[in-house]
């Protein structure tokens, strides 16, 4: 073989080498450790992702992180993978009393949360449990309640967390704050809405009929959230609404979010700096022609059509990946 084809086969097979070891990190994060018990170190709150082959769970850790399965969101990733932290801080904070290094829950994603123009980056909630409680009826909120990062966990008395939309809810907001808190494996109705309220920093680890409903008109804002897995809609609107959700991470649902069908009050929501993947109709849904939608600097997979039905969307600074 001549040294020309020498040098030519050498030179691919490195930079076949090179892509496929790039894989197993994102674009922008430096590797750290690998899943078999090893520390990540590096300095501030940063974005941490696990995995490889271009497949990744990410978390928000403090100043370290121990690279094993467990400390994140999705923990079926094999011995094999690879830790790696995002270049840059994040602006996201702990709100986990028991431990020093705060996982935020995201989907699998062949990328890392961005960053936004517009109100710093996508982390979704950011509690680690720090324990479980069961509850066999709606826990109701009118001033603020901080679940303090539990993990709440419906009784089969409350629903089976399908699609049957005869469940409970979960939380009940009567105009009051909801923070900090995770809603186990039974999602039952998730949460509901009366005269408007404030969810932050809330994750729904296996949605049920709905992620959340509004069920009285108001003004709601949710913030810092993460759901996954919704055999029908993350939300849900029964009432003349005004809706401002930002920062979430919503995976593997039929809509993002509907207004009741056949109604015709006006729902106007807008949605900033989320993470939205594999949706199996779109993100928007109404049959309301003054309704209206938009999307802003948020990152899409899989995300179905922007708009169905006869209300008005919009976007913009949104992208692929």
């Amino acid at each position: 073989m001549s040294a020309k084809k020498l040098f030519v086969g050498g030179l691919l097979a490195a930079v076949s080498l090179a892509v496929y070891a790039a894989t197993d990190y994102p674009s922008g994060y430096t590797k750290c450790a690998q899943n078999k018990g090893e520390t990540c170190s590096f300095s501030g709150t940063r974005s941490v992702a696990l995995g490889k082959s271009g497949s990744f769970v990410y978390g928000t850790f403090t100043d370290s992180v121990v690279c094993q399965s467990s400390n994140f969101p999705s923990n079926s990733y094999p011995g094999s993978a690879w830790c790696s932290y995002a270049g840059s801080t994040s602006s996201s904070s702990s709100s986990s009393s028991s431990s020093s290094s705060s996982t935020s829950s995201s989907s699998t994603s062949s990328s890392s949360s961005s960053s936004s123009s517009n109100g710093g980056g996508i982390t979704g909630a950011t509690c680690n449990s720090t324990g479980s409680q069961s509850i066999s009826s709606t826990i109701v909120v009118s001033g603020t309640y901080d679940g303090g990062c539990k993990t709440y966990n419906p009784s089969s008395s409350m629903g089976s967390g399908d699609d049957d939309e005869d469940q409970d809810p979960a939380f009940r907001i009567n105009g009051g704050t909801l923070k900090n808190a995770i809603l186990g494996n039974n999602g039952v109705d998730g949460v509901h809405f009366y005269g408007g309220g404030r969810l932050e920093n809330f994750r729904w680890t296996n949605v049920g009929e709905d992620a959340w409903t509004v069920k009285e008109s108001g003004t709601v804002t949710i913030t810092g959230v993460s759901g996954y897995n919704g055999s029908d809609k993350f939300g849900q609107v029964n009432a003349a609404s005004t809706i401002n959700v930002s920062n979430c991470i919503v995976d593997n649902m039929g809509k993002f979010v509907r207004q009741n069908g056949g109604t015709t009050f006006k729902m106007t929501i807008t949605v900033d700096r989320c993470q939205i993947s594999n949706m199996k109709e779109g993100i928007f849904r109404s049959d309301s022609s003054s309704s209206t939608g938009r999307l802003t600097n948020s990152r899409l997979r899989n995300s179905g059509d922007l708009c169905i039905g006869s209300m008005s969307c919009s976007q913009s600074g949104n992208t692929n990946y």
